[in-house]
């Protein structure tokens, strides 16, 4: 090999030697960038999932979420912090939370203020003779029912600036919930309906789809219920509840009748929304024990 051909075979083997040096400098810190990302992604995924609704927000349907909740001194605060964390990971929401109480308490409008959420704050004291007495079952008498009635007044007062296109949930303080339930019920039409873990002696209750219609329920009680759904299974379209001024709750109707007592006002069952990939997750709402008394 001449003197000019050995320059080129130096020049040409430093080359690959310094090129496979850094491919393996790259390749560790591909490796390391890899696995940060995947540490990053599961420990971020609420933060990423919220962001994916950035460039749509402001097309986003304004979800209204009622709750009822009533002074706990072991839970409710406890409770009522639970579903804040996950509400606020939900975009584009109103949260209407009625204390049941003559007068706001400073407890929860200090809590309110400090969430830095938009929310509405009301009262609505339940009657004694409406109460559970301490002789009495849990489940002898519904709860928070004009507490509910109070957010859907409140809706109705201020229909003139609310998004008509936007969904009402009524989401109790003692329930867990996946936040991708809310993009389930966002752009419902009528009336939205899913699964629900954990309600009466069942692991779970649900409608029974069949091409994109409820053609009956999978329930643990109420054979004569015209909705066997629990509170946490539904959401309606504001537009059709405003246009419906008798549908709301009430303490005149038998025990467990709160969901059907409203729904037969705004929807038959073939109008009703399957979410949730036809009601086959289970895994997006899971309800308190005792939901279906409340």
């Amino acid at each position: 090999m001449n003197g000019f051909g050995k320059e080129i075979f130096e020049i040409v083997y430093l080359s690959l030697y310094e090129a496979e040096e850094k491919y393996e400098i790259l390749h560790k810190k591909f490796e390391s960038l890899h696995s940060f990302f995947d540490k990053f992604h599961n420990i971020s995924f609420p933060i990423i999932y919220s962001l994916k609704f950035y460039e749509k927000y402001d097309k986003l349907p304004i979800i209204y979420i009622i709750t009822p909740t009533n002074n706990r001194v072991e839970t409710q605060l406890a409770d009522l912090t639970r579903l804040r964390n996950t509400l606020w990971l939900v975009p584009k929401i109103v949260w209407i939370l009625i204390e049941d109480s003559a007068v706001k308490t400073r407890k929860i409008e200090n809590f309110l203020k400090l969430s830095k959420m938009s929310y509405v704050h009301l009262s609505e004291e339940t009657p004694d003779d409406w109460r559970v007495q301490s002789s009495e079952k849990s489940w002898s008498k519904p709860r928070g029912v004009l507490q509910r009635n109070k957010g859907i007044q409140w809706l109705r007062e201020n229909s003139g600036w609310l998004d008509h296109s936007g969904v009402v949930y009524f989401a109790d303080d003692d329930n867990t919930y996946d936040i991708r339930l809310f993009e389930e019920m966002r752009y419902t039409k009528t009336v939205s309906v899913w699964p629900v873990a954990f309600v009466g002696e069942l692991m779970y209750e649900r409608p029974i789809c069949k091409i994109n219609k409820v053609i009956g329920w999978f329930r643990s009680w109420g054979d004569k219920r015209p909705f066997p759904i629990d509170m946490a299974g539904f959401a309606v379209n504001l537009k059709l509840l405003l246009a419906h001024p008798s549908a709301r709750f009430s303490h005149l109707v038998l025990r467990g009748m709160q969901e059907s007592h409203l729904l037969s006002h705004l929807v038959s069952i073939n109008e009703l929304e399957p979410k949730a990939q036809n009601c086959t997750r289970v895994d997006i709402c899971l309800a308190h024990e005792y939901s279906k008394d409340t």
